[in-house]
């Protein structure tokens, strides 16, 4: 049977969204610490955003943070599809009631009813952690080491007191098997498959969808940890892997 969740629109104007499979189980727990893992291309992000933003609009003056291993990195992933995909309007859009904050590129959102999402890069963590927040997205939450999720988690104990319970959640594509979100025991972890995204397989019938075949197509043409991870959904190390290489701390800066 297909679990979902039916959502009801916003008040702020923006369409209704239904998520599915992990995605639906994900939305509905209120648990301190949940990611949602699965191979590429399962609306992990979309499911995440969609959900932070329906919380922004039902608590007036939540704070909530959108985080990323980098602030470069965020804005041209996940900040994209807030803007395109959970938006009823681009930000500046006069039927947009959501409005960007930022110079040059946006520092927090805020909603009309007082509630704000402050962006961040845990490259330069003094900007935000300061402050007390009700709920925090983490953007690919395998980018992460374990000290960073738990700066994120000492930053949303409740104290914030905006929103009836208080959340860190994320999305990941899988990694290794050793890999801290798998082994935390606090976390809850939900596995999403592609059937999850109605975008590549028709919720009801189940029939794979002209641009499900395109992206199964090329999800299929991968190879090797690739393809079991990126297509299988599966937390497997390369042949030979016997430590993680993180390339902030692995690799230093060229010598001239």
């Amino acid at each position: 049977m297909t679990r979902y969740v039916i959502v009801q629109a916003p008040e702020d104007g923006s369409a209704g969204y239904r998520p599915y499979g992990a995605a639906a189980d994900f939305w509905a727990c209120r648990e301190p610490e949940i990611v949602l893992s699965g191979p590429y291309e399962t609306g992990k992000t979309l499911a995440c955003l969609q959900k932070l933003h329906v919380l922004m609009a039902k608590y007036p003056k939540a704070r909530a943070l959108m985080v990323r291993r980098t602030y470069k990195s965020l804005v041209t992933s996940a900040v994209v599809t807030y803007e395109r995909k959970v938006l009823p309007y681009p930000p500046g859009h006069p039927k947009c009631p959501v409005r960007a904050f930022g110079a040059v590129q946006p520092q927090w959102y805020g909603y009309p009813n007082g509630s704000r999402i402050v962006l961040g890069g845990l490259d330069r963590p003094e900007k935000f952690l300061s402050g007390e927040y009700d709920f925090i997205y983490v953007n690919q939450a395998e980018e992460l080491r374990l000290e960073h999720w738990e700066l994120l988690t000492g930053r949303a104990t409740g104290r914030a007191g905006n929103a009836p319970y208080a959340q860190v959640m994320g999305d990941c594509n899988p990694d290794v098997p050793w890999h801290w979100l798998k082994t935390r025991p606090q976390l809850r972890l939900f596995e999403s498959r592609h059937r999850d995204n109605p975008g590549l397989f028709a919720p009801e019938s189940g029939e794979i969808t002209e641009q499900g075949r395109r992206t199964m197509a090329i999800l299929d043409a991968l190879t090797g940890v690739r393809y079991k991870r990126g297509r299988q959904g599966l937390w497997v190390a390369a042949e030979g892997q016997v430590y993680d290489f993180d390339p902030a701390v692995h690799m230093l800066p060229r010598q001239r």
